[in-house]
């Protein structure tokens, strides 16, 4: 009886098969080994090609546009000399362009033969087909492709350049309980509503910085504006509510310790919803095409809501009236109107800035440009008729029935206004040859300043367009009324002399450069220079507490002269008494304007308050960007 058994002379065959089919599984391997290893060494001798071709041609400063359109040579001047001879097999292709940041915040690069701040090499190169490519072609049907096609693609361009902000600094520092009144009063007027805010509330607005790009983020979002997109985002319409509630988003996310400042955001953005549309290119100078990494700057909260405020009544048709108790200008009317809105502050490259200063790349911050009209009740129309009203009534009299008849007429509103232009200033130079000695060069103008007294018509004085003007006011007009036949009755001013008063007393500006030598870095607190003028608010005083009138004398002969001639002697007798009043009533007036309501709008007549960043990057060496 025979055992079929599992013995060795059984099992033989099984290990000679599983042997051959080990030997046939390591063979295959080793193919795709051998060629994995010659495609990815082909592959990444290409790709260095290409980065070194790349790089050379930002760094020696190839361009695609003519006359120059160098690139193209530099990058196949770098390929020869990495052994990449061009045939039909070898193929270079060069672009030049710029890096554009998408929604998802990725780099991708947009080919602009008219720019050269990245350029693009692809390298196309066809190689043998791999071994395993070729045992598989033996069972395909049809003609097999004996080669293979590898792509290289390098982008290179010049790391972020050098970046420069200015930033103007309010001059309102600390806020108390007097100014927090003058505060909600001014801010209130401006946007046509009212505040109560505290003290704090104001002082924590001047003492909290908010990220600029956080704040871009915020009001993309807050205005549909795909994210990423800056510079539409700059040209797109928004209310100051809009602008607000985007900060109240960022400062949000700081948590219950900054209630307080959101508690004041929101009372602003309530009076403002029916403001006007605004964009925030005319608040922000941000040179086209920025980096997202050089708008991670901080600004001044309070400055920023300054710039809202302004720049809603300057596209406002109406002047806002003051509360005049708040500035402490009882039986006076105040009105205050924005012409230019401020640009708090400017972010640029310097590198473009000096090449032409106030051209397209300028790195440009200036205040806001303002002009208040007050109008006074002068004191001196019952003091004058006391005077001559029985004098010019005998007069009358004598002068029986005359065709002619003496007119006096004494004026009652006296206007006083008050322009503060722009201060201003912009970048001329820098230098970042060696960081520990960095400096940014500037020019700064302190504001120029306008002193009117007379009468001023409203409408001229609050239209950006028309130019200013003044014209006398009648302290004490001594006319005639004339009615000759059937003639309308005319009246000649003066005919008999009076007292007139009309100033206008220009200061001009003030400019003149500065060096801010180690200024700091980009993300740190800036280094401030003030710009000071000559002496503004002294000669503004001097100009309202001497006054001098304009005299006129009679213009009539005969016995009308002499008539007239009385009053006039009169006249003569007060006016010292005149001046004294009117002096009185306008010295006072500088002051409240100057310390109280300018200052609210962050403008000083007599400085421009200006602060200066600047980081030096490694501009120049060239990096491979995707």
């Amino acid at each position: 009886m025979f055992r079929h058994g599992s013995g060795p002379a059984r099992q033989r065959g099984v290990i000679g098969l599983m042997g051959a089919l080990t030997l046939g599984l390591a063979l295959l391997l080793l193919l795709v080994v051998v060629d994995s290893g010659r495609l990815y060494l082909e592959k990444r001798k290409l790709q260095r090609v290409v980065d070194t071709a790349a790089l050379e041609a930002v760094s020696r400063g190839g361009t695609c546009a003519a006359p120059a359109n160098n690139a193209v040579v530099f990058a196949r001047e770098s390929a020869a000399r990495n052994n990449f001879t061009l045939d039909d097999n070898r193929t270079l292709t060069i672009a030049c362009g710029t890096l554009v940041t998408g929604a998802s915040f990725l780099r991708t690069f947009n080919a602009d033969p008219l720019k050269a701040d990245a350029i693009q090499v692809i390298a196309k190169h066809r190689v043998t087909t791999s071994i395993a490519g070729g045992i598989r072609a033996l069972f395909t049907t049809g003609r097999a492709d004996l080669t293979t096609q590898l792509t290289a693609v390098a982008v290179a361009a010049v790391p972020l350049p050098p970046m420069a902000t200015l930033t103007v600094r309010s001059t309102l520092l600390t806020v108390d309980s007097s100014k927090s009144e003058i505060l909600n009063g001014l801010i209130g007027g401006l946007l046509g509503g009212k505040l109560k805010i505290d003290a704090l509330g104001w002082q924590g607005l001047i003492n909290t910085d908010i990220n600029l790009l956080s704040y871009l983020d915020a009001l993309a979002i807050e205005l549909h504006v795909s994210a990423g997109n800056y510079d539409k985002l700059l040209n797109t319409d928004a209310t100051v509510g809009q602008l607000i509630q985007a900060a109240i988003d960022v400062l949000q996310r700081g948590g219950d310790g900054i209630k307080v400042i959101i508690n004041s955001l929101e009372a602003i953005k309530l009076i403002a919803a029916g403001t006007e549309i605004l964009h925030l290119k005319d608040l922000l100078n941000i040179q086209a095409g920025l980096d997202k990494a050089a708008l991670d700057v901080n600004l001044q909260l309070f400055n920023l809501i300054q710039g809202f405020v302004q720049l809603s009544n300057k596209e406002s048709a109406v002047a806002a009236e003051l509360p005049v108790n708040v500035l402490g200008l009882l039986g006076v009317k105040v009105q205050t109107k924005v012409i230019s809105p401020p640009q708090v502050s400017a972010i640029g490259n310097p590198e473009l800035a000096r090449k032409d200063p106030r051209g397209p790349n300028q790195i440009y911050v200036r205040t806001a440009q303002v002009r208040t009209l007050v109008t006074v009740d002068l004191p001196i129309v019952g003091v004058v008729n006391d005077l001559l009203d029985g004098t010019i009534g005998l007069l009358n009299a004598l002068l029986g029935n005359s065709d002619s008849r003496i007119s006096l007429k004494i004026g009652q509103h006296l206007n006083v206004a008050l322009e503060a232009a722009s201060g201003s200033s912009y970048v001329t130079d820098y230098s970042c040859t060696d960081p520990q000695k960095k400096s940014l060069s500037v020019v700064g103008t302190t504001s120029a300043v306008r002193l009117m007294i007379g009468q001023i018509d409203p409408a001229n004085l609050f239209s950006s367009s028309k130019d200013l003007s003044v014209d006398e006011f009648p302290v004490v007009d001594v006319g005639m009324i004339t009615c000759a036949g059937s003639k309308p009755c005319t009246r000649q001013a003066f005919t008999g002399g009076g007292l007139g008063l009309k100033i206008d007393s220009p200061i001009a500006q003030t400019s003149k450069p500065h060096v801010f030598d180690m200024p700091p870095e980009v993300k740190q607190p800036p280094s401030f220079y003030s710009f000071t003028a000559n002496n503004v608010v002294g000669s503004l005083s001097s100009t309202l507490a001497g006054i001098k009138f304009i005299s006129h004398v009679p213009i009539v002969d005969s016995l009308l002269s002499l008539l007239l001639g009385v009053v006039t002697g009169l006249l003569s007798g007060v006016l010292n008494l005149l001046s004294g009043l009117i002096s009185g009533v306008l010295g006072p007036l500088l002051d409240p304007i100057v310390n109280n309501l300018l200052a609210g709008l962050g403008i000083d007549l007599a400085k421009v308050e200006i602060g200066a960043n600047l980081s030096c990057n490694p501009g120049g060496r060239a990096v491979l960007v995707i």
